[in-house]
């Protein structure tokens, strides 16, 4: 800025002068933004080759400008099928620096409940087009399974495209997400919520929601007209898990802060090698461990077994057990793998109630644990692997492919300086409303004046009358 004004004369703002030092140092590491984006059929068409199986999508405009782009990587797709619960979990995320556009990712978690990444694209709007794009490459990747959940925010393009090309599966919402949309009818709301969306059992689900409808009926009618079936595990219709939440795309997200500020083959690249060293770092944490469990599974395992020693299980048939937890019963059917409290059929994973019976029946509480939480599982999913690619001069790419225009996508940069955080929903605002005690106001606090000269509060120091050695 002091350069220009002395050379030039020409006076510049500080964000003018930010944006253009940051933008001249990512154009002499990774190149031009427009050159990236000619570069991107090769790159696809070199991530094909270095990794079989990978599976690409590139669309552009009748001016050859982009639109959209998929990416599901070979080693991520065929753990979907053998070693993951069938949940998919989605989100947008903008672009940052002079990028435009929006990061679209499905992902999952893996037995260990790390995240666990499924297709990544990009888009020049979160839409409804943009949406359906993307999920017609999912579904065309994945599929449709058995019994398939969707887990994303309450975004209505999300909804509509999970509606159009995922018909089959079921639409869970996020539950953070929620609850910021109900903050503000209180924390006693807030926590009956929780206890709702939480539970496994409907008779609690049922106790809370009535709770709510007597303490603050507006909150009750609006998450009844989102219907419960869409973020109360108990009212799932099919099993939801851990999933009640989108925080595992919310973490992804955070990881690839810094790549979502490269030109796109930079940025697709960055996310690779992300995926690389994840592949390579928790196959080898599997391979070391000696465990029949995950870690995470052997931890639940652990903590459950030590509730169980409290209970008593009685034999009530060949493979029933009435099982005595404090005041309260629970029939456990090891035949069915079920429980009363149905912890047990929701999570694949014995509560203590059942692990009580198990205990009682003599066999491995391991032997009743779903597939996915075993470490042979964790081993499956990882099995694959990331490559790199060569060097830009050893590519070898088709003619046809050579001659592909891609040109970047025409947009206007918004206003005012790039934000370099997320924008919080409106539930997450910090807000300065009064206490408790004054809760019939709902105006803001002001700040008490500052004391004036004299040192009594009230007024400032410019309408002091008097000061503390005149009195």
């Amino acid at each position: 800025m002091a350069e220009l004004l002395r050379e030039f004369g020409v006076r510049i703002k500080y964000d003018v002068a930010l944006r253009a030092r940051n933008l001249s140092l990512l154009e002499k590491i990774y190149g031009r933004i427009d050159d990236s984006f000619l570069l991107l059929p090769k790159y696809l068409y070199a991530l094909r080759q270095a990794n079989p199986g990978t599976l690409t999508g590139l669309e552009v405009d009748e001016n050859n400008r982009f639109k959209h782009l998929f990416v599901a990587l070979a080693a991520s797709t065929s753990p979907f099928f053998f070693s993951l619960r069938p949940v998919i979990v989605l989100d947008g995320t903008h672009l940052k620096g002079k990028n435009n556009g929006i990061l679209f990712i499905a992902v999952t978690k893996d037995g260990n409940e790390q995240v666990f990444s499924l297709a990544f694209g990009v888009g020049p709007i979160e839409n409804d087009e943009s949406w359906k794009w993307f999920l017609s490459h999912v579904r065309q990747t994945f599929g449709q399974p058995d019994n398939l959940l969707v887990v994303s925010d309450a975004h209505v393009s999300i909804a509509n495209a999970v509606k159009s090309e995922l018909p089959n599966a079921t639409h869970g919402l996020c539950y953070y997400h929620l609850q910021n949309k109900i903050k503000g009818y209180g924390q006693a709301v807030v926590e009956l919520f929780r206890q709702a969306a939480y539970t496994y059992e409907d008779s609690e689900f049922s106790r809370a929601m009535s709770a709510m409808a007597q303490l603050k009926p507006a909150a009750y009618g609006k998450l009844m007209r989102v219907g419960p079936e869409k973020w109360a595990r108990s009212q799932c219709p099919v099993t939801r898990y851990s999933f009640l939440t989108s925080n595992a795309a919310e973490a992804l997200n955070a990881r690839l802060l810094w790549a979502r500020r490269l030109p796109i083959c930079s940025m697709l690249e960055a996310i690779r090698m992300v995926l690389e060293q994840w592949f390579n770092d928790r196959l080898a944490s599997a391979e070391e461990s000696e465990d029949l469990l995950t870690l995470e599974a052997t931890q639940e395992i652990s903590a459950e077994i030590s509730k169980s020693r409290r209970y008593t299980a009685k034999r009530t048939s060949e493979r029933k057990y009435r099982v005595r937890a404090g005041d309260r019963r629970f029939m456990v059917d090891l035949q069915t793998r079920s429980c009363e409290c149905n912890e047990f059929n929701l999570d694949g994973m014995p509560c203590s109630h059942a692990i009580a019976a198990i205990t009682e029946a003599n066999e491995p509480v391991e032997d009743y644990v779903k597939d996915y939480y075993k470490r042979s599982s964790l081993v499956q999913t990882y099995s694959g692997s990331v490559n790199h690619l060569p060097p830009l001069e050893h590519w070898e790419i088709p003619f046809e492919i050579a001659t592909d225009i891609v040109l970047p996508n025409l947009s206007r940069r918004q206003a005012g300086r790039p934000r370099e955080s997320r924008i919080p929903s409106a539930g997450e605002r910090p807000t300065q409303r009064t206490t408790t005690a004054d809760a019939s106001s709902s105006r803001k606090k002001r700040a008490p004046k500052s004391r004036g000269l004299c040192g009594s509060p009230g007024h400032t120091r410019r309408a002091c009358k008097g000061t503390e050695w005149e009195q």
